[in-house]
């Protein structure tokens, strides 16, 4: 892999990183949305009951921060990246589930602050923006984190087997005469 690739993957590593951490803050500790908007903004979809409701608002932000953390630190990039995009295709059908049930919802993803869409209403706008967030994520989950990862010098670890002490073959058995 070139340099300039691997430069590249460290940004977009770092990108995601920090995309997903300012979403995980806006959704747990900012003051103008926080915890109650975002729990707000997940029933309003109406796809999961509301017992599964509060498990995904108490879990989503903290697997984003747990991913996020794991990226900027160059640790298991692939399977964080991974994960972070399995959450992404899930946000995006609920987005396309939405948008073909004609829901008047707004997104919760990023507080009361928006990337490229208007956060009020849901649009198609909202399906190209994940694709755009997505397609970075994916190529750190295919092709690794790039620079200052330490997934790579930690596959190069080999745990062998310490060498036994070699042993005599088990005797064979002759055939007995009877």
């Amino acid at each position: 892999m070139s340099i300039l690739s691997k430069l590249f993957l460290m940004l977009c590593r770092f990108a995601v990183a920090a995309l997903f951490l300012f979403a995980a803050y806006q959704k747990l500790f900012a003051p103008d949305s926080g915890p109650q908007k975002f729990a707000l903004a997940v029933h309003s979809f109406k796809i999961l009951p509301d017992h599964l409701v509060l498990l995904a608002t108490g879990v989503i932000p903290w697997l984003e921060v747990i991913c996020g953390i794991l990226l900027i630190c160059g640790l298991w990039t692939r399977a964080a990246a991974t994960l972070l995009a399995l959450l992404l295709i899930g946000f995006t059908a609920a987005v396309i589930s939405v948008l073909a049930r004609g829901l008047p919802v707004s997104c919760g993803c990023f507080g009361n602050l928006t990337l490229l869409c208007s956060k009020d209403v849901m649009t198609g706008c909202k399906v190209a923006e994940n694709a755009l967030i997505l397609l970075p994520t994916l190529l750190v989950a295919v092709f690794g984190g790039g620079f200052l990862d330490s997934d790579r010098p930690m596959r190069r670890i080999r745990f062998d087997p310490p060498a036994s002490q070699p042993t005599a073959p088990p005797p064979v058995a002759s055939p007995s005469k009877a």
